[in-house]
């Protein structure tokens, strides 16, 4: 009798957000084995059978692309897939897929120059945000006022990268936000819940201290978070949205390809884990179709 398919939960660690999509997976009655990333020789060397389905939850951007995009060359299908955490790993490359898609973005430029990121400050006017490629929790963002804090950016970071080592950064228009903006978890293709993070900072991240608040699924936020499906694929985002207090317009800001969601679900109520694990579960059943079909083949 052939065994029931398995899951790969591949992990950096159990944190909290891991322990719960453990659960609900097991809930929903799959076979899951997690995996550290020692724990893949197994799989890559084909000692073991493979799984139904990667699911990829690594803390470190380089190690969850390096480990989908190993699964997927030895055949088995990951959540997220390899060309969507890459993406997602640079705020750069977001950028210029939201423009080839034509998904409102914030006007974005790429510099790889101190003198560039002056001309293009300049450009786009003050203030102006410099942000770079990939980080995440606001880190290393930077809001440029006015033409000295341009200069006082440039002095601190040319005082520990005289060589520029660290380019390119991102060059970005300020958009007024109206004191929030949105963080909204998608599954598959659904948008299953929408949180305003609210702050007095011009940085609303939560890691920042920003202040958590369930909202609606607006059919605008759910036009956005479909045009990013579309550009990425199906999976499992936190897309972050900013609505241009001047015009109204609803903005991606960015996406994010390893939300988590222990704490933020304890807030709203939205089990995240639970409709992740159906999601996985519907995905490993079309497997096991697929994979019968081609054994009565």
């Amino acid at each position: 009798m052939t065994a029931d398919p398995e899951v790969l939960l591949s992990v950096t660690m159990l944190r909290p957000d891991e322990k719960l999509l453990l659960n609900a997976l097991r809930d929903q009655g799959l076979r899951v084995r997690t995996a550290l990333p020692a724990d893949l020789t197994e799989v890559l060397a084909g000692r073991v059978a493979p799984p139904a389905l990667g699911l990829i939850r690594n803390l470190s951007h380089r190690e969850a692309h390096g480990t989908a995009q190993r699964l997927e060359v030895a055949g088995v299908t990951t959540l997220n897939r390899a060309s969507a955490i890459e993406i997602c790993n640079d705020k750069g490359l977001q950028a210029l897929l939201f423009a080839r898609h034509g998904i409102p973005h914030p006007v974005t430029v790429h510099a790889f120059g101190y003198d560039q990121v002056r001309e293009e400050v300049a450009g786009l006017g003050h203030p102006a945000v410099v942000k770079p490629v990939s980080g995440s929790w606001g880190r290393g963002v930077s809001l440029l006022a006015d033409g000295p804090g341009t200069e006082a950016w440039i002095g601190g970071r040319e005082s520990v990268d005289a060589a520029g080592k660290l380019f390119p950064v991102l060059v970005q228009s300020y958009v007024d936000k109206p004191g929030h903006d949105l963080r909204v978890v998608v599954v598959g293709d659904t948008p299953v819940v929408a949180i305003q993070r609210v702050s007095e900072d011009w940085r609303t991240n939560t890691h920042l201290g920003a202040e958590i608040r369930r909202t609606e699924i607006t059919p605008e936020i759910a036009k956005r978070c479909a045009q990013v499906v579309e550009a990425l694929g199906e999976g499992f985002y936190g897309v972050d949205l900013v609505e241009d207090r001047t015009t109204g317009e609803l903005m991606v800001l960015e996406v994010n390809a390893n939300p988590e969601f222990a704490k933020s679900s304890a807030r709203h109520g939205v089990d995240v884990a639970g409709r992740l694990a159906a999601y996985t579960a519907r995905t490993v059943a079309a497997y096991a179709d697929r994979t019968a079909g081609a054994d009565a083949g």
